[in-house]
């Protein structure tokens, strides 16, 4: 099979690694040369990096092989998916699409890695049922789930061959059926952090002790036991007692808390200008390998669990 994956910015190269990891072509472009030499090295440090963790033993140079890197669309036209990863605004997605409608085969499947946007609702007319949402986790290389939404129109033997497909690549896909802001995933880590937030700027509780209760519990288990299991582990009784005190007491704002929008005021924003809630002296691209580093042994973990599961 040939995958293209449009675009080598944040999350392209990492779309690309896993196609090239489930044995597949994979064709990489973005409309910039540097752009796709950034992704090509990162893909090949990454792969060197899970080869190095024990995590993979595919031959990284034969891997590459497999990588065509290119600024011209109409590598798309042999695909038989194509992964779109542009960024996240309106018209530069419009105009992708118009091109690849002229490229791509009429039984391609397109999807869209959008974290947010209905773009099937948006574009309707663009290869109605055939196109839909994938949306990988960053890093998506390493994090399993992919978030797959659909609508009404779209053809359920497509969404039932990409999710196949994904599972063949070590991939953990769900699938959302109906388009609602924010999908899964990020509207349960919004839920969380409104009340995180909420808690700090009450001054309940600092915000070390809430990023520790977070991997040191909350974390801790998820990584091994879904919402559902543990509140069948806990005993729905005693959760219908808890819920019942705690939930009127919970965080309902519905606007931006103000920490949040000082620090943006501040041009505190986080990694990237090496300060945000906490100061990044190290500089991003040391905090970022520390962090895939440290995924990857979950990683390692998690594989494991699922074998003896």
């Amino acid at each position: 099979m040939k995958v293209a994956v449009v675009g080598s910015g944040v999350m392209g190269p990492g779309i690309a690694q896993v196609f090239l990891m489930g044995g597949h072509r994979v064709a990489l472009t973005d409309i910039k040369e540097e752009a796709l030499t950034a992704g090509a090295r990162e893909i090949k440090n990454s792969l060197e990096l899970m080869v190095s963790k024990g995590i993979s033993d595919l031959d990284v140079p034969a891997l590459l092989e497999n990588l065509e890197t290119t600024t011209d669309l109409a590598t798309v036209k042999d695909a038989d998916l194509v992964v779109e990863a542009v960024p996240e605004v309106i018209e530069i997605k419009k105009k992708v699409y118009d091109e690849l409608d002229r490229y791509c085969r009429p039984d391609a499947v397109v999807v869209s890695n959008t974290s947010a946007f209905p773009l099937p609702d948006i574009f309707p007319q663009f290869r109605p049922g055939n196109f839909f949402v994938a949306h990988f986790m960053n890093p998506p290389q390493i994090i399993p789930l992919v978030e797959i939404v659909k609508n009404d129109r779209t053809n359920p033997d497509k969404v039932a061959w990409l999710k196949g497909e994904l599972e063949k690549c070590g991939k953990k896909p769900i699938v959302i059926n109906q388009f609602i802001k924010g999908f899964l995933i990020n509207r349960m880590q919004a839920a969380m952090a409104r009340e995180a937030l909420y808690l700090y700027e009450k001054g309940i509780v600092s915000l070390e002790d809430l990023d520790t209760a977070t991997t040191a519990c909350i974390g801790f288990k998820s990584a091994w036991q879904g919402t559902f299991e543990t509140m069948d582990y806990i005993g729905l009784d005693t959760c219908a007692f808890a819920y019942n005190v705690i939930f009127p007491d919970l965080c309902s704002d519905t606007t931006v808390p103000g920490t949040i929008m000082q620090k943006v005021k501040e041009g505190k924003l986080g990694l990237k200008t090496g300060e945000g809630f906490f100061t990044y002296p190290d500089g991003a691209a040391d905090v970022s390998l520390e962090r895939q580093s440290g995924l990857l042994e979950q990683l390692k973990l998690f594989n494991a669990y699922l074998l003896k599961k």
